[in-house]
Formats: structure tokens, sequence, C-alpha cells
């Protein structure tokens, strides 16, 4: 079992929704109607590892390309969050730092008790920073933060 600190990893996650996140949709020209859009949440090759021919193509991206695949990778990577009856993550993590709903909001949406909701925010901010990793490998970006606090 893989060892992470829980409450670390969260509030990485946190300050990266306040602090980076629409930095790195700004930088690259994502607007937030786009982070729902199905080519948003494409998954790629279906091959699990990048080639050289593919790290050789994302380093000849321009500047302004490049800001884009960071951003289209953390669209992804939230787009990838589970939204399952029971835990909504996905929908949890974008009420809370897309739409800037307070707690209280998404727990009158989701019909969760204030315990559930805070339960399943911490999971769905772990889950992302999982999910982000995952993705910033998958598309070989070296450049954003790893939120996973180990």
């Amino acid at each position: 079992m893989i060892k992470y600190n829980i409450n670390e990893t969260v509030s990485n996650v946190k300050d990266f929704f306040q602090h980076d996140f629409w930095h790195y949709m700004n930088q690259g020209g994502i607007h937030v109607n786009q982070l729902s859009s199905p080519q948003m949440s494409s998954t790629g090759p279906s091959h699990s590892n990048v080639n050289g021919v593919e790290k050789s193509l994302i380093a000849d991206l321009s500047e302004a390309e490049q800001a884009t695949y960071r951003a289209e990778t953390i669209a992804i990577a939230l787009n990838n969050c589970s939204d399952l009856d029971n835990s909504k993550h996905q929908t949890i993590l974008r009420s809370a730092y897309i739409n800037e709903l307070t707690d209280y909001q998404i727990e009158i949406k989701l019909s969760f008790s204030d315990y559930q909701l805070r339960r399943e925010k911490k999971k769905a901010c772990v889950e992302f920073a999982e999910r982000l990793e995952f993705w910033c490998k998958r598309r070989n970006i070296n450049d954003l933060p790893l939120l996973m606090s180990y």
C-alpha cells in the first residue's frame, strides 16, 4: 500500500485550485465552458507509454501550444475523476473550486450531510492529485506541480 499524507495532499489540491488552476487555464486558452467538452475528456492514444517520437513532438510545440497541452492535461485529470452515486468526486471538485459554491450549497445540491461532504471532499482531492500525476506521466508533462504528498 502506498503511504501518503492525506491532509497535506488535500491542502496541496485546495491551494492548486485556489492559486494555480485558473492561471494554467488562462495561459492555455481554456475557457470554463470547455472544461467538460468531449475533446477535453479524450484519453489520447491507446498505448500506455509515450514513445520518442511523441516526446519530440511535445518538445517541438510552441510555448502557447505547450500551455494549452498543460491546461488540457489538468482538464482531463479533472474530467477523469469519478462521479459515482455515493461519492460524486468530480461534481464536488467542480462545485467547490470552479463554480465556487459554499459547502452548504454543495450539501444541498448532492443531498449530503456536512460529515459526508467533508469526507468525500478529502477523497475527491486525493483522487484528483492521483489522476493529475497519472495524466502528467501519460502525456509526458514534467512542469506541473505534483500534488500528492508522500
